[in-house]
């Protein structure tokens, strides 16, 4: 089964209902926004073992995107729509798609999280969002099913690439981490004096 037959099965097709649409845009667009809010809690809560390790998820995310860009310049692949295929639900600017950038981030820390202790747990629902929020973008026409597959490896790259420099970047995590431990103990001064005024 080839990409573009793929792309005829699951994107939507024209005249889609509010309902869906309104479904498949919150997939798309605005699920990936919890990844953030998740790890920034995590990341306030957590001591400082678990703040390295949401570092080397990030590491991982960067390190995959990185590659991702290197991929869409050296073998660029347009959109379904750039080739006035399917039905597009929601503008986006014709740059290539080939790896979907939302599935590579999702994908890529996902990965980076079953290598860890504490977030191991979360792999198995970033992997499982990951691929609803591909499936939603196939679905509203800006991705072939393959720009999401290809997130895949590439996120196994950004992973690989983050467990090998790990040992390499504690020292500049540390840095980073002792950095803000000194801004949050004094956060927490002042916000301690200001409550006593």
């Amino acid at each position: 089964m080839n990409n573009l037959h793929l792309f005829e099965l699951i994107n939507a097709p024209p005249g889609l209902g509010p309902g869906r649409l309104w479904l498949a845009v919150v997939l798309a667009r605005w699920l990936i926004i919890v990844v953030p809010i998740g790890m920034a809690l995590a990341w306030v809560r957590g001591d400082s073992a678990a703040r390295r390790e949401l570092l080397e998820m990030l590491l991982a995310t960067v390190a995959a995107l990185a590659a991702a860009q290197v991929i869409s310049h050296v073998w660029p692949q347009p959109r379904p729509f750039a080739l006035h295929l399917g039905t597009q639900y929601i503008a986006h600017s014709a740059d290539p798609g080939l790896p979907s950038d939302h599935v590579t981030v999702l994908w890529s820390l996902a990965l980076a999280a079953l290598s860890t202790r504490r977030f191991a747990v979360w792999g198995f629902t970033l992997l499982a969002t990951g691929l609803a929020v591909g499936w939603s973008r196939v679905y509203l026409g800006v991705h072939f099913p393959f720009d999401i597959l290809a997130a895949l490896p590439v996120a196994a790259l950004g992973a690989l690439v983050a467990r090998t420099l790990r040992h390499h970047a504690y020292p500049a995590m540390d840095r980073m981490l002792r950095l803000y431990d000194r801004w949050a103990d004094a956060a927490r001064s002042w916000w301690t004096a200001a409550r006593k005024t």
